[in-house]
């Protein structure tokens, strides 16, 4: 209780310094999770399902979370899309959200995942990335916060789908559309995985109510994600890693990979016929 309300004494104190817009922490609009699903989902309908095709049954990815620019080009991301894109394993790398601390230079991540060559890179918003209106540069820079796409290997197909949580819930909406998701593609995959900013269970080191799940949600979602074979979710927003397993589900909350943190880092994963993976400290 005593480090949450200094946390708040502290949060109060950077709004003159436009890092945190406290309103939308305190008391977030509810209805902007739908108003963004709808419009994600929109533009998902306008274009072709993404499918990643591999060679061997066998293949790699990358992942990250809480970038956390404030005044300077991001090092360490750019050096995990350096590292995936020099890693002939490397198939993909994910980036589950906050990619600001303030208002400003979420461009750099887009030109950082548009450099020539570069392995295709696949983001979610975090709580961060929409305050002081950021959503409309996301949706202008990114174009989808919901939304899946396959990897397809000589004998399998593995589905991912990534989710919108910058709100701390999914919203009817988008609850609706994972469902039929898992009900209806899941079923003919090998491996299922998911990208959602924020974590699953609750910690020591969790941030303020509006931005993490009600217990009702988080129960929704955890038998929703063991009644459908989900083999592994993967979230951020904690900024401390953690590994759980929870109805034959693994849970990962990856550390922060913003520059000068003792604990910066981003994981590899290695998939087929099973799943093994590694954090990845930044230098």
């Amino acid at each position: 209780m005593v480090r949450r309300v200094l946390f708040i004494l502290a949060a109060a104190l950077c709004i003159s310094c436009g890092k945190l817009e406290i309103k939308n922490m305190l008391f977030p609009y509810a209805e902007d999770v739908n108003i963004r699903v709808t419009e994600s989902l929109a533009w998902n309908d306008g274009t072709e399902v993404t499918t990643i095709t591999v060679p061997a049954d066998n293949y790699r990815f990358y992942a990250c979370a809480d970038i956390h620019i404030e005044e300077s080009r991001p090092a360490n991301f750019s050096e995990m899309v350096a590292k995936s894109k020099a890693d002939e394993k490397s198939a993909f790398y994910l980036v589950l959200g906050d990619l600001l601390f303030g208002k400003d230079h979420m461009e750099w991540v887009a030109e950082i995942m548009e450099e020539e060559g570069n392995d295709p890179g696949f983001i979610i918003a975090g709580n961060h990335d929409i305050f002081y209106g950021g959503w409309e540069q996301w949706l202008d820079l990114f174009r989808s916060s919901t939304y899946y796409f396959f990897v397809k290997t000589p004998s399998a197909n593995d589905i991912y789908i990534m989710l919108d949580s910058a709100n701390g819930t999914l919203g009817e909406k988008q609850l609706a559309w994972l469902e039929d998701v898992l009900e209806n593609l899941r079923p003919g995959c090998r491996h299922c995985i998911v990208g959602v900013h924020t974590n699953m269970f609750r910690t020591d080191a969790s941030q303020f109510p509006s931005t993490n799940f009600t217990l009702e949600e988080t129960y929704r979602l955890t038998s929703l994600f063991s009644k459908n074979s989900v083999n592994l979710v993967l979230s951020g927003h904690d900024h401390v890693r953690d590994v759980s397993a929870y109805g034959g589900v693994t849970y990962i909350t990856l550390d922060q990979i913003k520059d000068g943190t003792s604990n910066a880092s981003y994981m590899t994963f290695d998939i087929g016929h099973g799943i093994d993976y590694q954090f990845v400290s930044c230098k």
